[in-house]
Order: C-alpha cells, then structure tokens, then sequence
C-alpha cells in the first residue's frame, strides 16, 4: 500500500449532511438530529467520541467541505473565502439503521458560530460533519465521570454504553437546575448535578470541590474522565495524579473550552490541553 494510500485510510471524508428534525433538552441544549446519503459507512473505518462540525459561512446554504486529494490522501481545503467554521462536538448517538446522528449543541451565548447555527437549525439545513475520531474512557472496576454542560453529551453517552454492573460517580455543573436532564444509569452509578446558581460558567469550584471530597473505593481500578473549562479540567487532573496517585493510563482530561478564549484560539495554542 502507498503513502497516499495509508493517509486517505487514516482520514475520514468530510460528510455534507442535512437536518431531519431538532429537539430542545433545556434552556441551553438543542439536540440536532442529522441524516443524508453521505452518512453511510460512518463507523466503517474510524471509531470514536468527537467529530468535527463545519458550519457554513452566512449567506452559504451548505458548507465548502474539504475533500481528500486522490493524488496524495491529503485533505484539500477550500480557499479562506469560503472555508466554513470548524469546531469540535461529541456523537451523542449513531443509529446506522435509521441513519441519524445526534449532536447535542450547547446555546451559550450570542457569539458562537456553532451554537447560533443550532439555535437556528431547521429541518432540510446543511452542515458538515467530519469523524469520528478521539478516545473515550477505558474499561475499569469503578469509574470517575466530570464536567460541565459542555461535557454532557459525552458524558451521557458514556454512561448509557457501560455495562448495567458498572460502578462510579459521574459529577456534572450545569447554570442552574433547569439544565438537568435525565441519563439512563446503571444502579451502582451515582449521578450528581452541581448547579452553579448565578456563578459565570468557568469560573465555578463546584466541580473541583466536588471531586477532592469524593472517597473513592480503595483497591479497585479506577477510570476517570474529566471535560470542560481548560482551568477546572487542569485543576482536576492535577488532584487526580498528584493527589491521589493516579497514574496517566487511568485519567482522561481534555480542555473542551478556555474562559474567554474561541476555540479555534485555544486549540491552536494549547490543543485543547488534551492527555
């Protein structure tokens, strides 16, 4: 097999997808629900989390998507023009027999690109769709779920994919109650929601708090993963390794958003400060 060959297997195509139907689970979450002929074949090669949303400049009615060079498996991208905004979600559920996918869009605020798309999302919309791709957390004994609203989705997924034995404590911030939503959870899994009331999101303890004053079952494997605001996901981590020990194998953390900071700023200059 060629060089060319080995990176267009490495890389999954851009996919221009359409909008079947859109759900509100709160306040500050919509659930976008997409399909089309280019969904087929999504987990054919490339399994993961996260997937890369391109959301179409204003005034586009689909997004110039990059396409994969035949030449050299590279990805050609479309001149800065016209090149849509790209950012990072997670799948919240594939359903290859009825060929949706659901992303779960958290609405904050008035200035972000993707979260004004989903506030306006229609039915017969285009958006680009790229993965998936990314880690998840590993198999273990008992396990350590954190984050805040941004990390829900995944969160939620994860939960619903462990094993009805599974045993933890999942920990989620939300702005106040109304953010809740309701998780399928095996028994032994407790589920905490930490409502900031009133605090600016990234600027809460709640979360860390949370997590120091958790006893953990002592001689079991443990499994922790741990999304949100880069300065709290940071915080979190260093408790988990320093603190009580764990080693790198165990503790998943990944920045999914830095206060006062766009995305596009944060991963290029700190990738997102993923493990």
């Amino acid at each position: 097999m060629g060089t060319a060959d080995r990176l267009r297997r490495k890389r999954p195509p851009a996919r221009d997808l359409q909008v079947l139907r859109t759900a509100e689970l709160s306040p500050s979450m919509r659930r976008v629900t997409l399909g089309g002929a280019e969904l087929s074949g999504f987990l054919d090669e490339h399994t993961g989390p996260n997937i890369k949303v391109f959301v179409p400049q204003q005034g586009q009615q689909r997004p110039v998507l990059p396409v994969i060079d035949e030449d050299t498996g590279r990805y050609r991208w479309p001149e800065q023009h016209e090149r849509p905004t790209m950012r990072t979600y997670t799948v919240r559920r594939y359903d290859e027999a009825s060929g949706e996918l659901d992303i779960d869009f958290v609405l904050h605020g008035e200035h972000g690109v993707a979260s004004n798309w989903a506030r306006q999302a229609r039915p017969g919309d285009r958006l680009g769709v790229m993965g998936p791709g990314g880690k998840t957390c590993r198999s273990a004994d008992w396990y350590l779920l954190a984050g805040d609203e941004t990390a829900l989705p995944a969160i939620s997924a994860i939960v619903e994919n462990l094993p009805p034995t599974a045993r933890g404590q999942v920990f989620v911030e939300v702005g106040d109650s109304t953010g809740q939503q309701h998780v399928e959870t095996p028994l032994d899994m407790r589920w905490t929601w930490l409502p900031r009331e009133g605090v600016t999101a990234g600027r809460s303890r709640r979360l860390i708090d949370a997590v120091q004053e958790l006893e953990v079952p002592s001689d079991v494997d443990v499994s922790a993963w741990v999304a949100g605001e880069s300065g709290i996901v940071r915080g979190i981590r260093r408790h988990l390794r320093a603190d009580r020990g764990m080693d790198a194998h165990s503790v998943l953390a990944i920045g999914y958003w830095k206060y006062g900071m766009a995305e596009t700023e944060y991963h290029d200059k700190h990738n997102h400060d993923r493990d």
